[in-house]
């Protein structure tokens, strides 16, 4: 038999640079290995239709390819790898990325902690597997903001707060429907490699998910030193992503700004996947963290592009997710160490995603970003290089489905922000598209919102009662949705008469971030057009 190998990035570009290690069963005793290069063809003998592959190059994570013969197709274990037999010719074709699990430490829970530990810890919490600190997948029943979301909003004051609005009451049991999942991008840290890697958090669904999978990108406000977060620079190598925020006497005290703020926006705080489930949504939910407030190349579109593709490129080749079946594979954190089980998945001919569709989000400050998305199609090469951190433009214009506006703050002022989203509206799939957007009164003041017009604007109470009001519309085309709190609706006070305990409660935010807390679920209720 005659074997030849290619290796590509997850943009189709061939790496003729790439290393391969073929590992096989020959006649004798031993298996054989053979070095190849990237399309040569070599002559070997196999004792079994069986063949394993270990692909790598200098900014790619290592990667593992196993294959064998079923009848006249042979099937891999690996989804980013396919093979074809053409006469005696195996044709085998491999992608290869920059994206793999983040590493994790456990620490005996009383001894100190001082240092940086260059992982994410871990606990174990007397369940069958440990967890990435705080990050438990409780059940939970959350409150959905449903449409259109007006309420009884003259109820006196002694009614529960969720009066006020259009809710439904949803269980949702995190643990039974996917996996919260700690992710490093970026060339692994190396003495001879000083480019960036970020960690990035992910919720990785267990229910089989369409062919152009949903995706789910948000972006939090800025990780500001003021706010906590250890100070760190270009190429981020340092304090980022795992220093403490000051040294712990014992480790279960020891805390992560920069992987704890992950954990709250998708997990623990907002809720946001959550939410996003019990809108009856099943996303890959992808959530960049940047290091001192710098986003990297996460607000061009080469760089949310070439990230996108990196995640969901992995989650299908080590089978974490998969459109045709439940997955097989699930991550496992036992005794501190991130691995997973089983660690070779079945053997499979499922390809890669061609192409998926995103919700970008951002909250507050976090729009900016998103911002920037709809308009910049350029990376600096210098600080991101091509071949490690940019995909084309259009990976990511002919994907992008939607824009949820949480309460944005523009740096440039709402006009620009409204320009810039009535410009992306009006672009490539322009039918496709649809942009969400929910405010308080700590970000919108004005009497025309730029985004749908007056007329088309519904206020209830139209006088508002103790401060109280909700204004909602929605575009003639329902592209887009506009929805304006006012402040007194959106807060709540715990101790009084009618307040009750509710996921998520009124009182627990102040009026600007119980908007992230409720309208996620809220914008995950409108179909993907």
């Amino acid at each position: 038999m005659q074997i030849t190998v290619r290796v590509s990035d997850v943009n189709g570009t061939p790496l003729p640079d790439a290393r391969i290690q073929l590992v096989f069963t020959a006649p004798g005793p031993l298996p054989t290995s053979l070095n190849l290069r990237p399309g040569e063809v070599r002559d070997v003998t196999l004792d079994k239709d069986e063949l394993e592959f270990h692909v790598s190059r200098d900014g790619f994570t290592e990667d593992r390819f196993t294959f064998a013969a079923t009848g006249s197709a042979w099937l891999s274990s690996n989804p980013a790898g396919q093979a074809f037999q053409l006469g005696t010719l195996l044709d085998v074709s491999t992608t290869i990325g920059t994206v793999r699990l983040a590493p994790t430490i456990g620490v005996p829970p009383g001894s100190p902690l001082v240092n940086n530990p260059q992982a994410a810890l871990v606990d174990d919490v007397g369940e069958p597997d440990w967890i990435y600190r705080d990050a438990r997948h409780n059940p939970e029943t959350m409150q959905r903001l449903d449409d259109p979301v007006f309420g009884n909003l003259t109820a006196p004051p002694q009614e529960p707060e969720w009066n006020r609005f259009k809710h439904s009451s949803i269980a949702v049991d995190l643990a039974s429907r996917g996996r919260f999942v700690l992710l490093e991008y970026g060339p692994q840290p190396t003495a001879g490699s000083r480019r960036p890697r970020f960690l990035i958090g992910t919720w990785v669904p267990y229910k089989p998910l369409p062919a152009s999978p949903e995706v789910v990108v948000f972006f939090s406000p800025p990780t500001f030193p003021e706010r906590g977060f250890p100070v760190d620079s270009y190429p981020f190598l340092g304090n980022y992503p795992y220093a403490l925020d000051k040294p712990a006497n014992q480790a279960k005290d020891a805390h992560q700004p920069y992987v704890g703020h992950l954990v709250n926006y998708l997990i623990t705080g907002y809720k946001i996947v959550y939410q996003l489930l019990a809108a009856n949504r099943n996303p890959i939910v992808i959530m960049p963290t940047p290091p001192s407030a710098n986003w990297g190349p996460f607000d061009t579109q080469p760089g949310l592009a070439r990230l996108i593709k990196e995640v969901v490129r992995f989650l299908y080749a080590t089978q974490l997710a998969s459109s045709r079946t439940a997955p097989l594979v699930k991550l496992r954190l036992l005794g501190g160490r991130t691995q997973l089980f089983p660690w070779n998945g079945r053997r499979t001919n499922e390809p890669l995603p061609r192409a998926f569709a995103a919700s970008v989000s951002g909250f507050s400050a976090g729009i900016n970003p998103v911002v920037k998305l709809c308009t910049t199609d350029r990376l600096d090469d210098k600080l991101y290089p091509a071949d490690l951190y940019q995909s084309p433009p259009a990976e990511l214009l002919n994907n992008w489905r939607e824009i949820w506006d949480m309460d944005g703050v523009d740096v440039q002022g709402w006009n620009h922000m409204t320009s810039a989203f009535n410009g992306w509206l009006a672009g490539t799939n322009a039918s496709r598209r649809a942009l969400r957007s929910y405010h308080s009164q700590d970000t919108y003041s004005a009497a025309q919102n730029g985004l749908v017009p007056a007329s088309r604007v519904t206020r209830l109470p139209p006088v508002p009662v103790r401060g109280i009001y909700v204004e909602e519309g929605n575009s003639e085309d329902g592209r887009v949705t506009w929805v304006h709190f006012s402040n007194p609706s959106l807060v709540g006070d715990k101790s009084a008469p009618g307040h009750v305990k509710t996921i998520p409660e009124f009182g627990s935010f102040d009026a600007h971030h119980m908007v992230p807390a409720i309208a996620f679920g809220h914008a995950a209720q409108f179909p993907l057009r």
